[in-house]
């Protein structure tokens, strides 16, 4: 397959604004189709492409329209129910995160595409982030040794109320935010999930999470992420067993830290420092991730493979979030009857 026809649903800011930029810079993708719920959204299309057919609901686009693949920006129920949608029609579909509220729905996607044989997406962007490859890189040589232990902080000021209809701020912030350093640690952890203890910190309406996962390449990552910081901010550090130290500062920056470094006029046995940062050339989507994580799902597509960061790939993350989900609605309960029995006691002392 050379040309690859795709229908966009969704014509938010999302799509405008990171997604569509990205497509447009693709050779042999040829967008033919636009959906919306809001049709004169849907028109938007039409400032970028001229004469393509648009449509308020993805059943009559899927009908009408012969596509090879749909790129899906919306609410995770619409990615869960349209995605199964096209699914069955043999249509190969890339969401955006998230792509559904809870792992049951995850693995009902999976179980869908497996049955249609079709490559599915979704945008971790984080993960094909131009600096994030190139510590990917980095880790993988020799000298470097075993990653031992992760460090990823996610700072963030929102949200501060549940979305898309969920009844858990919680949840609603791990699939909005977190989901993409929860996978980062789980990628670079190189091993089967083995091991989460959370615990959840709240304060009015914002929260901190903290998460340590441990894996059964022996390696260790340890999560700080939440809602109470004034704006967003992400950094990553690993350390390795040759005692190596390499950072990552908000997908941008990184630096390396060496025990010794033979080669420097100094000798060895000198603490020295590297850095490394993306060039004139990356182009913001190509740092960002978003033209990476499009051009590989297509690759997929074109040689009938999986897509390194398809439904499947994100079952561990979703054991993740279900995991501190779960250990934080027990602490609630426990806290909740803690006060019962206190105002119980306070009651009778009276």
């Amino acid at each position: 397959m050379s040309l690859i026809k795709v229908g966009l649903v969704g014509i938010g800011a999302q799509m405008q604004e990171n997604l569509l930029p990205s497509l447009l810079q693709m050779q042999d993708i040829r967008i033919v189709a636009a959906c919306d719920s809001d049709l004169e959204r849907a028109r938007r299309i039409h400032r970028f492409i001229s004469d393509i057919p648009v449509h308020d609901n993805v059943p009559d686009m899927l009908n009408e329209v012969q596509l090879d693949a749909v790129i899906m920006a919306g609410p995770p129920q619409l990615h869960f129910e349209m995605g199964l949608l096209a699914m069955g029609k043999g249509v190969n579909v890339f969401v955006e995160k998230p792509p559904c509220a809870t792992l049951e729905e995850l693995e009902t996607l999976i179980d869908a595409a497996n049955r249609s044989e079709v490559v599915s997406g979704v945008g971790m962007n984080f993960k094909f982030a131009r600096p994030v490859r190139q510590l990917r890189e980095m880790t993988q040589v020799d000298e470097f040794g075993e990653t031992l232990h992760i460090q990823l902080n996610h700072y963030a000021n929102k949200p501060r109320a549940p979305l898309w209809g969920l009844d858990s701020t919680l949840r609603s912030f791990l699939l909005a935010q977190a989901i993409h350093t929860i996978d980062l640690a789980i990628t670079f952890g190189d091993g089967e999930l083995r091991r989460v203890q959370s615990s959840v910190q709240r304060h009015e309406d914002a929260l901190i999470v903290k998460a340590d996962m441990a894996f059964s390449s022996g390696a260790t990552a340890s999560l700080l992420a939440g809602t109470s910081f004034p704006y967003f901010e992400f950094d990553m550090k690993l350390v390795s067993s040759s005692s190596t130290l390499v950072e990552l500062d908000n997908l941008w920056n990184i630096t390396l830290h060496e025990p010794e470094h033979a080669t420097r006029p100094t000798g060895a046995a000198k603490r020295w420092r590297g850095a490394w940062q993306p060039g004139p050339l990356d182009s913001g989507y190509e740092r960002s991730g978003y033209h990476g994580e499009l051009h590989q799902f297509f690759q997929a597509i074109r040689e009938h493979r999986r897509f390194e960061a398809d439904f499947a790939s994100l079952l561990p993350t979703y054991r993740v979030i279900e995991e501190i989900c779960s250990a934080d609605a027990v602490a609630q309960g426990l806290q909740n009857a803690h006060s019962r029995i206190r105002t119980g006691i306070e009651s009778l002392s009276l």
